[in-house]
């Protein structure tokens, strides 16, 4: 019996999402965007964590949300998919009291219903294969009265400014899904039945050489990358407003922080 040597199945976007963090695991605890201070802070403030609420924090990454959080919080259940990652957190967050941290996929999350008085997940949503899906799993776990804080990178509402940053990202990173339009993250809640309290847009701009570093492509994909890159300025084609600057290139991210509760709460 003749085997087709193209019949092997294709990674899921799963495995390449821990494939990608193991190897990059490190990488991620020098970014400038995860690191920023006045990020975590306005996240903080916008959610209005306080003293006595048991928050949980999806897909962590390196931890700098969870390491925030734990400064206010009463406790808080740090998660990620990925080991390395969570190890990362680990070291970030240090030997809190009021911390714990656990293995779990963001649509499958291993806790009970209505747990927690706050849900967090910050700059994740753009690797998740079924975002809607752990959405639904974030709300079930929050409490009635709880809020449920996404915060990612979004592309721009024109659609072919979208799908041109999305190209690259893709090429950057294969575990990367979709850097959803803001009004696409917002019509997920709608549909999850969340009613959304808060937004704030929040610019951050980044080299291309961090970005590259982080996302770790091969050189020629890098290459690849930085001509489409250049070919977008003109007519800002990505809606990342890139420009060089003494002969570095820059580009500007746009993250929404999107604050929301269970429909019909206050």
């Amino acid at each position: 019996m003749q085997h087709n040597q193209n019949s092997k199945e294709s990674p899921s976007p799963k495995s390449l999402v821990q494939k990608h963090f193991d190897r990059q695991s490190e990488a991620y605890t020098t970014s400038s965007l995860l690191s920023d201070q006045g990020n975590l802070d306005t996240i903080i403030e916008l959610a209005e964590i306080s003293e006595n609420d048991r928050v949980l924090d999806v897909a962590t990454g390196t931890g700098f949300l969870a390491s925030s959080l734990c400064q206010v919080a009463a406790g808080v259940i740090v998660t990620d998919l990925t080991a390395p990652m969570l190890e990362q957190a680990r070291a970030k967050v240090g030997n809190r009291a009021n911390a714990s941290f656990a293995l779990a996929d963001a649509e499958h999350l291993p806790f009970a219903s209505e747990f927690f008085n706050a849900v967090t997940c910050r700059v994740a949503f753009h690797h998740f294969p079924h975002p809607q899906a752990a959405l639904r799993e974030m709300a079930r776990v929050c409490d009635s009265k709880g809020r449920i804080i996404i915060m990612d990178i979004v592309s721009s509402e024109d659609e072919a400014k979208s799908e041109y940053h999305n190209r690259m990202e893709r090429l950057r990173d294969a575990s990367h899904i979709k850097e959803y339009r803001q009004s696409e993250l917002e019509g997920m809640m709608k549909v999850c039945e969340l009613k959304i309290r808060k937004t704030r847009q929040w610019p951050f701009t980044i080299s291309f050489d961090e970005w590259m570093r982080i996302g770790g492509p091969g050189a020629a994909t890098a290459e690849k990358i930085r001509a489409m890159m250049l070919d977008s300025i003109d007519g800002d084609k990505s809606g990342l407003r890139v420009e060089l600057r003494e002969g570095e290139l820059f580009f500007t991210y746009t993250t929404a922080i999107i604050v929301a509760r269970k429909e019909g709460k206050a």
